[in-house]
């Protein structure tokens, strides 16, 4: 891909898929990186290449380059393009497997004003790669079956607004939670997530996914509870100069499901009913 800036009319492409991000209902946004180390962004419909999924390394047939992007490289597919991938086996998806992700784009996206790019805060365990992904209005208003599921979602608000009362302490005979400032027990993560995705942007609910780590389930997913009572809070600029933690990407979230309806002509309504999710 490092000579797509200078090609002329079509081309073909192997690279490895290092990121699928659900667009729309209709789409997926693919984040490309082949062996010359080049990273690129295309549009595939969902309809005509379900079989896509990250890690998958895959030849792109007429590809072109858009160059009205300013902000990011973006090949442009059209009707007759096609995208094939390779099996495990072959030559060149050995070689293209060992492709590593580049994050300098979402690094840089971060630190904008305004990001162009989707950036995926979490990933799941390789154990979990090939599960299918999940939208938000299928889990809580289809009828999804089984107790695992991988979804990925952005996040509205956390609670609680104070960071240092996200940790508490659990005492394991009474089964009761109490503030880490002064209290007694095992250091447990106790907060929650307001999350909406591309399939509910639409409609007026947004959606709660609970950490609740008392009982072991999700203690991975921020790494080892500390006192943040204790621990004074990065600030902005600091966290953003930090190196990204291990512990943050492990991405094995199991969590309580809980939906909240909220308009303009109604209360709020409280569903809840007990689920095990992959967040990423």
């Amino acid at each position: 891909m490092k000579k797509a800036t200078t090609a002329n009319g079509d081309f073909d492409v192997n690279a490895r898929v290092l990121q699928v991000f659900d667009l729309d209902e209709y789409t997926n946004e693919l984040k490309l990186r082949d062996g010359s180390g080049e990273v690129f962004y295309t549009l595939a419909l969902k309809l005509k290449f379900p079989h896509l999924f990250n890690g998958s390394v895959v030849r792109i047939r007429s590809a072109s380059l858009d160059e009205t992007s300013k902000n990011k490289r973006v090949l442009v597919l059209q009707h007759y393009s096609n995208i094939m991938t390779f099996i495990s086996s072959s030559k060149l998806a050995s070689t293209l497997s060992k492709v590593a992700d580049d994050r300098t784009p979402e690094k840089a996206a971060l630190k904008s004003d305004t990001s162009m790019l989707p950036v995926v805060l979490t990933e799941v365990d390789k154990k979990w790669q090939g599960l299918a992904m999940t939208s938000l209005f299928e889990l809580f208003h289809g009828n999804q079956t089984g107790s695992t599921f991988r979804t990925c979602f952005y996040v509205t608000k956390v609670e609680p607004s104070d960071a240092a009362e996200s940790v508490v302490c659990y005492d394991k005979k009474t089964k009761k939670v109490s503030s880490a400032k002064g209290g007694k027990g095992d250091l447990v993560h106790r907060m929650q997530f307001l999350a909406k995705d591309v399939s509910t942007q639409f409609n007026n609910n947004v959606y709660r996914f609970l950490l609740y780590t008392h009982e072991g389930l999700g203690q991975n997913f921020l790494g080892r509870a500390s006192n943040l009572q204790k621990t004074p809070l990065l600030s902005r600029k600091s966290r953003n100069n930090a190196p990204p933690s291990r512990d943050s990407t492990h991405g094995l979230m199991p969590l309580l499901r809980e939906e909240t309806v909220t308009t303009s002509s109604r209360t709020q309504e409280w569903s809840c009913e007990e689920a095990t999710k992959l967040c990423e």
